[in-house]
């Protein structure tokens, strides 16, 4: 790695390009060059006036099996594209698709007979403001579960937490594929990525639980709650919330697995460990940071 100092003049700062980049690129006085800001605070600078386009994807399958077009129609979506068409060689009952988990909730895709299209998706650029609404979201859930439990209201928070976490890995693919589309850094939004699949997975958990279960959801509340502080001003993340969020995730007991619930209650408890790793790893990198 070469270092170079950097000029002043004015308010204007500088830095003198290689002579043998600028001679191997035919870089002179009147070239241009393009320059890209990555979410790692690097600058990339390119020979010449680059600029990347979004992909137009197709898929032809042989493939009927809802789960499985599940997943690609998923994948397609989260990742930076102009466009997707995924056509099969059969008419499948599509209503077995729209009853696939996250399925449903997707704008702008069209299922039609053979064909799943989707033309210009959604750009997301604040997957921090996502996952603060998507912590909120989970709070509020555990709060209507405890005391008025309400199916339908449950479920339409299911969805809407689902569609956070998609429109999370959406962001988070779009920035480290096509460089910075979000003010945050690539460091920062592995941590929302973490965080973000581990609250997935407790909420579906919670989910299956049912009805009258609120000495447990009161005690798993507690670190919702702190983590919903942290996520007011995550990137000030310090040492007290996140030693008070491992104390709170502390002080819920450990469920004997006996049957089918307990065994949701012992796996949303781990999902809440590992969160609490993430949180502590994230304030440690940013005192190191800072």
């Amino acid at each position: 790695m070469e270092i170079r100092n950097i000029q002043k003049t004015g308010d204007m700062h500088y830095v003198y390009l290689p002579t043998s980049w600028c001679r191997e690129h035919k870089i002179g006085a009147k070239s241009k060059v393009s320059i890209e800001y990555d979410t790692d605070g690097s600058i990339i600078i390119s020979p010449e006036l680059t600029e990347k386009k979004l992909k137009h994807l197709k898929f032809n399958l042989v493939e009927d099996e809802p789960e499985i077009i599940r997943k690609l129609v998923v994948a397609s979506y989260i990742n930076p594209v102009a466009s997707f068409e995924i056509g099969m060689d059969k008419e499948m009952d599509f209503t077995k698709l729209l009853n696939q988990k996250r399925l449903i909730s997707l704008e702008s895709v069209e299922i039609d007979k053979k064909q799943i299209t989707s033309h210009g998706t959604v750009t997301v650029s604040d997957p921090e403001s996502l996952l603060k609404t998507m912590v909120k979201k989970i709070k509020n859930m555990i709060i209507v579960m405890g005391k008025n439990y309400d199916k339908e209201l449950i479920e339409r928070y299911e969805d809407e937490i689902d569609r956070s976490k998609m429109l999370i890995d959406k962001s988070v693919i779009g920035s480290l594929t096509f460089g910075k589309t979000t003010k945050l850094k690539n460091i920062d939004l592995y941590y929302i990525s973490l965080i973000s699949k581990e609250l997935e997975r407790m909420v579906d958990r919670l989910i299956c639980l049912g009805e009258g279960n609120k000495k447990f959801l009161d005690e798993i509340i507690k670190p919702i709650e702190i983590l919903h502080n942290i996520t007011q001003d995550i990137l000030n993340l310090d040492q007290k919330y996140a030693m008070e969020f491992a104390k709170a995730f502390s002080s819920i007991k450990k469920v004997e697995v006996k049957d089918v619930k307990t065994n949701d209650m012992s796996r949303i408890r781990q999902n809440l460990d590992t969160i609490s790793e993430v949180v502590m790893d994230w304030m440690v990198t940013l005192k190191i940071e800072n």
